[in-house]
């Protein structure tokens, strides 16, 4: 059995439940220009619940998260002012201050400035985010997994950086080293990926849903 792969990479869209292809569908949330964490792609992503930023988009991974309630590791829908789990963010469609051209990147910066957009008035970036609530995810669990851990529901890792700026992808794995029922993604199956399925060893790919409890379509 080869060795697993290490490096972490968010929460890569899978078939939907029951196998079904995904579409790779999105919807279109608002991101604040000037954020302060930056949002990278395959991160899930939630809506901040701040006065006069509600409802804007924030990647619920950070340490702390731009409404300055606990993400990554700590998050829970037991904590007070926590906002569900809209979806997993893909890209962002923005004007870029500088050039005042229209531009699409997978991620954000923190502190990313948006210029106005001529068409609607507004300086708002716009989050694209797989919001399907029938749609499986692969990650990366950063332990061993057992039969045990499958339905179990576990947070996504947290740090300093949860993604690389130079090809703006997550890099977080799912946090299988203590498990709560207010926890982002339910485990659902081992992945079935001949190069990372020692399950046994730290770094095997899984697949997870997010969990009913956490997520905004409950």
């Amino acid at each position: 059995m080869a060795a697993n792969q290490t490096a972490g990479f968010g929460f890569r869209q899978a078939p939907t439940v029951g196998s079904t292809p995904a579409t790779g569908g999105q919807a279109e949330y608002k991101i604040k220009s000037g954020l302060g964490v930056g949002i990278f792609q395959n991160n899930p992503v939630s809506q901040q619940h701040t006065s006069g930023d509600d409802g804007y988009l924030q990647d619920a991974t950070a340490d702390t998260m731009d409404d300055g309630i606990a993400g990554g590791a700590d998050w829970s829908t037991g904590t007070s002012n926590t906002q569900p789990i809209v979806g997993v963010f893909n890209g962002i469609f923005y004007i870029n201050s500088s050039t005042s051209k229209p531009t699409f990147a997978n991620h954000v910066l923190a502190s990313t400035t948006f210029g106005t957009d001529y068409n609607t008035g507004s300086s708002d970036g716009i989050g694209l985010v797989n919001d399907n609530p029938m749609q499986e995810y692969t990650c990366k669990a950063d332990a061993a997994v057992t039969q045990a851990n499958l339905l179990s529901t576990f947070n996504p890792t947290d740090g300093a950086t949860v993604g690389t700026s130079s090809n703006g992808q997550s890099t977080v794995k799912l946090d299988v080293t203590g498990t709560a029922s207010t926890s982002m993604f339910r485990i659902v199956r081992t992945a079935n990926d001949p190069g990372n399925d020692d399950n046994a060893s730290a770094n095997s790919n899984v697949v997870v849903q997010i969990s009913p409890a956490a997520s905004i379509s409950n």
